[in-house]
């Protein structure tokens, strides 16, 4: 009887709150990308300002989500759950506050 396993996922040398705090601070630049070995996609980034941000947002969460591997396939090593946590519920208020200061900015007599 033989059982096939998937081979567990290698962790790499790059770090997974340096990669965090890369995204969260200089993710419009690219920076994280050229941290974790994505050259030419870091070089896109940074001359689209993180794809107007958009591009940088889907990082971040994906990184928080450990869900985000350096250019040779490897994990992020020293993944930590709950900072991951933390920016995740940080975006979501954002989002949340920004849908409201929208809401009533709309409502505002000029």
């Amino acid at each position: 009887m033989s059982t096939n396993y998937a081979p567990a996922p290698k962790e790499g040398n790059r770090n997974y709150i340096v990669t965090l705090l890369l995204a969260w601070f200089l993710g419009i630049f690219g920076i994280h990308r050229f941290y974790t070995g994505y050259i030419l996609i870091g070089v896109i980034q940074l001359i689209t300002g993180g794809g107007c941000g958009i591009w940088t947002l889907i990082d971040v969460i994906s990184i928080a989500m450990n869900k985000y591997q350096d250019a040779e396939g490897n994990d992020l090593a020293d993944y930590n759950p709950g900072c991951g946590m933390i920016a995740l519920i940080v975006i979501i208020v954002g989002f949340i506050l920004g849908g409201i200061s929208g809401l009533l900015g709309m409502f505002t007599i000029s």
